[in-house]
């Protein structure tokens, strides 16, 4: 489960049971946004709590979403900022309304992490590392040779530092980007 605190709402993201339409065990949802219509999907539940009320609202989005720990969901000025593999949006808890959406265009592979830098946000993806304003525009994107996760290390595949976001992908091959979307520096795996 992910918590949240904005303004005065306390906020949970979690993953939750299969949503049936039609079913009498469904929980009460006060929204249901249905970002994902094919037959893979996950259900995102998120629980707004103020002082004197708790509200409910579903996501169903794609099966590939991940919730975790910096996953999908970050704080943004007008709410949450939710990452739902390439499905991005701005959430406000407030009204209950999905403020703006987009779709990140021929994406490929998982989106595993969302990171706020500045007003912006870092996506760290399986095959693809965007940069992507608060307004939902995508500022930058940077591919490597091959997927940006190692299996010939402990060490983290994606790594932001103070001035550039250092990346190992499979093949061990190790790049550096500054937050503009510039190489830094390559070095090969062959060296």
């Amino acid at each position: 489960m992910c918590l949240y605190n904005y303004k005065e709402y306390d906020i949970s993201v979690c993953e939750t049971k299969p949503f049936n339409p039609g079913s009498a065990d469904n929980k009460h949802y006060e929204k249901i946004f249905w970002i994902e219509k094919s037959t893979y999907k996950k259900y995102i539940e998120v629980k707004i709590e103020t002082y004197d009320s708790i509200r409910y609202v579903l996501f169903v989005v794609s099966y590939h979403t991940l919730i975790h720990y910096h996953s999908s969901v970050a704080l943004h000025v007008r709410g949450l900022f939710m990452m739902f593999n390439e499905v991005l949006c701005v959430f406000d808890p407030e009204t209950l309304e999905i403020e703006k959406q987009t779709t990140i265009d021929k994406m490929f592979g998982t989106m595993f992490d969302v990171y706020p830098y500045k007003k912006d946000y870092i996506l760290y993806g399986e095959t693809d590392i965007y940069r992507v304003s608060g307004d939902l525009d995508i500022l930058w994107r940077f591919s490597g040779r091959d997927i940006f996760v190692r299996y010939k290390s402990e060490e983290p595949a994606f790594e932001m530092k103070e001035d550039r976001i250092c990346l190992y992908d499979f093949l061990d091959n190790y790049y550096e980007i500054d937050y503009d979307g510039k190489m830094i520096c390559e070095k090969s795996s062959k060296c």
